[in-house]
């Protein structure tokens, strides 16, 4: 299951990361990959797993985007998703996702399927309840962000202690196992980065255009998997 380091004030306060300069900077880089990787099913209908206090459910909103479905196993979290007058929000598990197959256009994943422990079975309910398409944001391991996350989370208590962060071989792998066990394949479609050289703190917006999407060390990633689905179910290892 999932583990919930956002809890109590953790999560009333959670929000307030992007409202600083820096957040608002890497809300801007980190949505902009999702929009366009959504933009195919903005009036579809999108479910969003691990949604939180519903900061992206409100970003794609803000864009056009008919609002997603938001699940997440933080009770605190959807509270503070609530007072935003979020309407379409669901408590419970990513591993016993509670829809019918092909519920949904889309499902994705923003920096939440880290905190996930059985993230293959996550990512084998997400490919389920999805008609087209599974998109993962993640906190991108090779790189200088998330390795200095790493460091600072083994002096002090940190949301990041004890999480793993990803990769694209590792996702690529978790999507080869879902072909295995299940009737849908997930073929990667695209991965683009972006924080290439930020730190806790520091990005510089010039230097992200000029280095682009498409290098593999940024701080997020995000990778679109198309969802094929395929009569019986192979068996994977």
């Amino acid at each position: 299951m999932e583990s919930n380091p956002f809890h109590g004030e953790k999560a009333f306060k959670y929000d307030l990361f992007f409202k600083t300069p820096y957040g608002k900077e890497v809300k801007r880089l980190e949505g902009k990959l999702l929009r366009e990787a959504l933009e195919e099913f903005k009036q579809g209908e999108l479910l969003e797993v691990g949604c939180g206090t519903g900061i992206w459910i409100e970003y794609l909103r803000e864009f056009g985007f008919k609002e997603p479905v938001g699940l997440d196993i933080s009770k605190d979290m959807l509270k503070v998703a609530k007072v935003k007058g979020l309407k379409k929000l669901v408590i419970g598990s990513a591993t016993f996702l509670p829809f019918k197959d092909n519920s949904f256009d889309a499902v994705y994943f923003m920096t939440s399927l880290e905190f996930i422990v059985d993230r293959k079975r996550a990512l084998l309910e997400a490919a389920r309840v999805s008609k087209k398409a599974v998109v993962v944001g993640f906190l991108n391991s090779y790189s200088l962000l998330n390795l200095s996350r790493k460091v600072k989370s083994l002096f002090r208590e940190s949301v990041y202690s004890g999480i793993s962060f990803l990769t694209r071989e590792e996702l690529e792998r978790l999507a080869r196992w879902v072909g295995g066990k299940s009737n849908c394949a997930l073929k990667l479609e695209s991965f683009k980065t972006t924080l290439n050289f930020s730190v806790d703190g520091f990005v510089n917006p010039k230097l992200e255009e000029i280095l682009g999407e498409n290098l593999p060390f940024g701080g997020f990633g995000l990778t679109k998997f198309r969802v094929i689905k395929r009569d019986g179910a192979g068996k994977g290892d």
